[in-house]
């Protein structure tokens, strides 16, 4: 009769490699993955500011501002507004909404900025006097969106100093 098992050697070996494996995955789940949804975020906010300029080039006004708020303060948000002021008034309704972008699990993005309470494209695809950054983070990753007045745009690194407290 044989009796089968596991070695006490094999069963060291098989515990190291769990060891391995579970540190690996805390990299991924506290470096990595915060990393990755900064990048992302920064890449869809960009592409949500060129849409915006190119729509206020061929239609008119434009604006992208918090998600929460229609436009009326521009809060840390995890949710952004690309709106049009269909009656010229300065009064966004929801009617207005173009598009809503809502950011990766626990990012956020913060506007720093020269004035104002949205970014306002004007009808050359030009910021409305508006120059700042768009601080994008998630756990102590964090990422910039720099503006110029005429409306073009850059991502650069940022610094996980400049973002608000985590909750």
């Amino acid at each position: 009769m044989e009796v089968k098992g596991f070695t006490l050697l094999e069963l060291m070996v098989a515990l190291l490699i769990m060891a391995v494996l579970m540190g690996g995955a805390r990299h991924v789940s506290h470096d990595w993955l915060p990393r990755q949804r900064v990048i992302a975020a920064s890449n869809q906010v960009l592409g949500l500011m060129r849409r915006a300029r190119l729509r206020a080039s061929l239609r008119g006004p434009v604006y992208l501002c918090d998600g929460h708020t229609l436009c009326e303060h521009f809060n840390t948000t995890d949710s952004l507004l690309l709106a049009s002021d269909g009656n010229g008034d300065g009064v966004l309704k929801t009617d207005d909404v173009l598009e809503r972008l809502t950011l990766p699990t626990g990012t956020v993005v913060v506007w720093r900025r020269f004035r104002g309470d949205a970014l306002r494209y004007g009808r050359r695809g030009n910021l409305f006097y508006q120059n700042g950054h768009f601080l994008i983070c998630n756990r102590g990753k964090a990422r910039r969106i720099v503006m110029n007045v005429i409306g073009t745009a850059r991502i650069e690194p940022g610094s996980a100093d400049q973002c608000p407290a985590s909750p």
